[in-house]
């Protein structure tokens, strides 16, 4: 055996004695074996387990290495030691082929007899593609390494227990201007420090001040739809939270770029570096804010390349220009493109006042008008994937990986409480492991479960540009999702894997219409091409965004726990980022491409909710004697009570959010006498009235013009 250790080989990269360095040791325990037939899998805690179509699969460790300010990585060098021999003979399971959902089992199973067949280590290289992105004007190094040696032939495999990951730097005019998308915020430098491996290192960068002018949301659209956002503005000012309108005339009219698509992108950088932007809402379908298409080339069978993939990550990541040889193919490889995107990024898709005036009331009701007790019963609905080899693939594989705390696949990601939910599962069985299916849900049982309300949906199954669920473009009426109306049940949100459905190049996909009819989806998040699956396992491309989503929306943590729709989905790219580095994504793959088409279709600064909590306005309480005229009102208010009060009140005026925006104390309400208030200046909308004394307390709703 000691012949076998030395065969071990990791190759050593020279370095540049005029670059700094940054190193991370990091350390691996017990091995996990587990067998699937004739094959074994040999994994550890916190790797991901993947590899070349019908090559061994192998342990891979994510790299997220933040780098010294204004530098970016040239070089990665590994060095491991404590090398352990595992014990036994190993024929390791080949990785078969990651294939877009909607084309299922391809009929194959892959195995490269010349690699089972070498003497040589392998993998012959230990680590994956090195990347520099820039997450808020943070550099980061990303990658990937394996710890484990593998010898075919001999069917004998090792892992050093302590690995050195060195990476060195340069100075680097691209990392010099990421600098200046440095943020103030809080949260932003939470969320930096949340995903480095070495947080320390962000106390050498500088420290950015704070704008007087800043405002969190800007919102994108034309002169034609911009007064149909009043609003929905409106709403977010009652909450304390700004925003600005743009016109896409006068951002044609007034910034500089290439074209018109780089003149939005170019007016959102400005905004971020100068105002804090932190969310862009962009009002229209492609007619009114046109998207960008990236590149993407995925080896999976003959392969799938696709020039035009609609990605509204363009709009979100303000570094670069994914463009980088200026070939006008956008997100290739060689542009060097930024995975790691700076401001959350929605797009209400409608293209007539109708379909305006439906998102944004959906958007508006959704966050002011809950029903409390409806808040944490999420639907959770999987379809039968393929039959491909060494086991049948199921969409509750992947879903049930969203409920409660995993470590599954080599990641953590918290999950949907089972505990603090009720959770409707919709679920295609299988008669054994390996089918047939015994069991298919039908479109009136899906209907069914969705009209008892649910509080988010998520769905893994088969789509296309006009289906998606088992619902047809013709399916997606106000009659068929006749409770999801706001009133008699909230309206929902849904995340899917499915292929296309959210293709809003198209005219009209099955997304667009779930979004812009009266009823169902406030918003959701979904596949613009396809969505991809590894074929006989519980990992994905598209269930791992799916599951970083979840994660970031239940985190225990309060300080890192995410409430918008739009941040839940960056963070989902943020955390998935260093997989797309992996050496079977290095062409690069589907992990790549999931992350360029995977969009939301709705107001990112949407807050989801979780739990139940009240929400809203509170009727007049049954016990309250106090009268309230003109209601609704305008300017001033007079308030009169029908009972003998012995001492002064106070009273409070409260928007929809529970935030007292005007106080009136020591107020004399003693039988006979009312009092006139002048009220602040407030958006149009729906308030209360608290008043509170001694043994008295009344609420009363008050409609503002």
């Amino acid at each position: 055996m000691k012949k076998f250790i030395l065969f071990v080989v990791l190759s050593l990269l020279n370095f540049s004695l005029f670059a700094g360095i940054v190193t991370k040791t990091y350390h691996f325990g017990k091995v996990t074996i587990k067998s699937n037939g004739n094959f074994q899998t040999l994994s550890f805690d916190n790797t991901l387990l993947s590899g070349n179509a019908g090559e061994p699969m192998m342990p891979w460790k994510a790299v997220a290495l933040m780098l010294p300010a204004g530098e970016s990585a040239r070089e990665i060098h590994m060095q491991g030691s404590g090398f352990t021999e595992i014990q036994g003979n190993f024929m390791i399971q080949p990785q078969q082929d990651i294939s877009p959902i909607s084309k299922g089992d391809n009929g194959k199973f892959l195995k490269n007899e010349a690699v089972y067949c070498s003497s040589s280590p392998y993998p012959l290289v230990a680590t994956g593609n090195l990347n520099t992105s820039y997450l808020n004007g943070y550099a980061f190094a990303l990658c990937t390494f394996t710890p484990m040696v593998y010898y075919p032939s001999l069917q004998k495999a090792g892992y050093y227990s302590d690995v050195t990951i060195t990476i060195t730097t340069e100075k680097s005019a691209r990392s010099e201007e990421a600098l200046k998308n440095l943020s103030p915020s809080g949260k932003v430098i939470n969320r930096v420090r949340q995903f480095a491996q070495n947080p320390e290192l962000i106390d050498q960068y500088p420290q950015k001040q704070s704008s007087a002018s800043g405002y969190q949301i800007l919102i994108i659209t034309s002169q034609a739809f911009s007064s149909g956002f009043a609003q929905l503005t409106a709403m977010y000012d009652s909450l304390g939270i700004s925003s600005q309108i743009y016109t896409v005339e006068d951002i044609y009219a007034t910034i500089t770029g290439l074209d018109e698509k780089d003149k939005i992108r170019n007016l959102i950088q400005r905004e971020y570096q100068q105002n804090g932007v932190e969310y862009v809402l962009l009002g229209g379908d492609v007619s009114i804010v046109p998207f960008r298409g990236f590149y993407c080339y995925v080896i999976s069978g003959g392969g799938y390349s696709d020039s035009n993939i609609p990605a509204d990550l363009y709009y979100s990541g303000m570094d670069g220009n994914y463009d980088a040889n200026a070939n006008g193919i956008y997100g290739e490889v060689a542009d060097s493109a930024d995975l790691l995107p700076e401001v959350s990024v929605g797009r209400l898709p409608f293209g007539t006042v109708q379909e305006q005036a439906n998102i944004i009331h959906k958007t508006i009701w959704y966050r002011t008008h809950q029903k409390s007790n409806e808040q944490a019963q999420p639907l959770i609905a999987g379809e039968f994937m393929d039959s491909s080899t060494p086991r049948w693939t199921m969409g509750q594989d992947y879903l049930e990986l969203l409920i409660n705390d995993h470590t599954d696949n080599g990641y953590f990601t918290h999950g949907i409480p089972s505990s603090l939910n009720t959770i409707d599962r919709l679920y295609d069985t299988l008669i054994s492991p390996n089918g047939p299916v015994g069991y298919t849900w039908k479109l009136n049982a899906l209907l069914s479960r969705i009209n008892n309300g649910p509080s988010f949906i998520y769905h893994a199954g088969h789509a296309n540009q006009v289906y998606v669920m088992r619902l047809n473009l013709d399916d997606i009426t106000n009659a068929n999702f006749y409770a999801l109306n706001g009133v008699t049940h909230n309206y929902t949100l849904m995340y899917t894997h499915g292929c296309d459905c959210g293709a809003f190049d198209a005219n009209d996909c099955i997304a667009e219409r779930m979004v812009l009819i009266e009823n169902f989806l406030a918003g959701g998040i979904f596949n613009s091409r396809y969505g991809w699956f590894d074929q006989g396992t519980t990992e994905g491309p598209s269930a791992h965004l799916n599951r970083e989503f979840v994660s970031a929306l239940y985190n225990d943590t309060v300080a890192d726990q995410v409430h918008e729709l739009g941040t839940a989905h960056l963070m989902s790219k943020v955390k998935t980022a260093p997989w797309v580095t992996i050496p079977n994504e290095f062409e690069p793959g589907a992990q790549r491409w999931c992350h360029y088409d995977c969009n939301l279709l709705g107001d990112p600064a949407l807050w989801v909710f979780t739990e139940n909590i009240p929400v809203g306005i509170r009727e007049k309480q049954k016990d309250a004697s106090i009268d309230v005229y003109p209601n609704p009102c305008s300017g001033k208010v007079t308030l009169k009570t029908g009972s003998t009060l012995t001492s002064k009140v106070v009273i409070c005026l409260v928007n929809t959010f529970g935030q007292v925006v005007r106080t009136w104390e020591n107020m004399n309400l003693s039988d006979p006498q009312s009092v006139t208030l002048n009220l602040p200046a407030l958006p149009s909308g729906v308030y209360s009235l608290e008043v509170k004394g001694i043994n008295y307390n009344s609420v009363t709703k008050l409609i503002i013009r």
